[in-house]
């Protein structure tokens, strides 16, 4: 979707929201869209390979659209054939902006390159709303700042924020709709490890929103970046880390470089430092009016695993895995 295209639709939107209330008849009660996180196509060789088998998949499954959670590609020209893979799906796509994507380059030109319409922006499905939020800005003393050229590698408790206009746009974008509304960030809006530093605020949004309609409006929140496949429910909201498409992070501790031939080292030099999945791990969403189905994948790594370097820690209580769960989430 181009950014004018973008502009047009959420016009239209509007002006029928100033109308009257939006209704379900006519429009489709069930949907699916194809998900996917993180697959850092500048940090391994076989990217373009698992994202033409992501694009495959959503295909089959007839999705509605897809959604790609960030830490996408870098905007630059030899990610080009990696984005035609991307935008050579037929239906509507979505983009959401992660912080390595802004590691060579602005925001800005970040959006442009992938054609993404706004840094957060909604859009509806059908019977449902989405939103697309960001994560990735600087708070320094109440002054908020965009994530520019890798500018966040500071101090954690400064990074991972999202500003004042755009919660207030997010409350506002809410009371527009009276659509069951799923929500998209990068990072995660629930966990304190890693998460999104002011998350209790948006958390007192959904909740306030929900209370104010008389029913469950926010349904569930969907994240990548911790590379990790869990779930957890808070206040009758879901929320739903989706793991990465290509690999665990393990770090210099875990080093290991017998995995690939030494010329792939010598390309990628991140590689010792991952422990990368056979497969791609991708996921299938589908929401009707009782539940949330999550189509997941059970993967294995290219060996060594974390486990047999030595590495068991948990995130939130759940392991590191080449995993995406399948799952059925009540809406009841």
């Amino acid at each position: 979707m181009t950014r004018r295209n973008f502009l047009q639709k959420t016009a239209i939107s509007t002006s029928y929201l100033g109308l009257s209330s939006l209704s379900w008849i006519g429009e489709k009660e069930s949907i699916r869209f194809g998900i996917v996180a993180d697959a850092h196509q500048d940090l391994m060789p076989d990217v373009e390979r698992r994202m033409e088998q992501f694009i495959e998949s959503s295909t089959r499954a007839n999705s509605d659209f897809i959604i790609q959670l960030g830490d996408f590609c870098h905007p630059i020209e030899k990610n080009r054939n990696f984005l035609n893979i991307w935008n050579s799906y037929k239906g509507p796509s979505y983009h959401v902006i992660g912080n390595h994507d802004m590691d060579l380059a602005s925001k800005e030109k970040t959006l442009d390159y992938w054609g993404m319409p706004a840094r957060y922006y909604s859009f509806d499905q059908g019977s449902f709303h989405f939103i697309v939020l960001d994560g990735n800005l600087i708070n320094q003393g109440g002054k908020y700042s965009h994530y520019d050229t890798a500018n966040f590698y500071i101090d954690s408790g400064l990074r991972t924020w999202m500003d004042p206009e755009q919660l207030e746009w997010l409350k506002d974008d809410l009371q527009k709709t009276d659509k069951p509304t799923l929500v998209f960030s990068h990072q995660s809006l629930v966990n304190d490890l890693w998460g999104i530093k002011n998350r209790s605020l948006v958390q007192q949004i959904f909740e306030e929103e929900n209370e104010r309609f008389g029913k469950q409006k926010v349904l569930a929140c969907f994240n990548g970046h911790n590379h990790i496949d869990s779930l957890r429910k808070l206040n009758g909201i879901y929320y739903v880390d989706i793991n990465s498409l290509s690999y665990q992070w393990l770090g210099e501790k875990y080093l290991c470089k017998t995995r690939y031939p030494k010329e792939i080292y010598d390309a990628y030099p991140a590689m010792d430092r991952m422990a990368p999945y056979e497969e791609p791990i991708f996921g299938l969403i589908e929401i009707d009016r009782e539940s949330i189905r999550i189509t997941g994948k059970m993967g294995k790594y290219i060996g060594p695993s974390p486990e047999s370097l030595g590495l068991h820690e948990k995130v939130y209580g759940y392991p590191y895995t080449p995993h995406l769960s399948s799952r059925e989430l009540s809406r009841k």
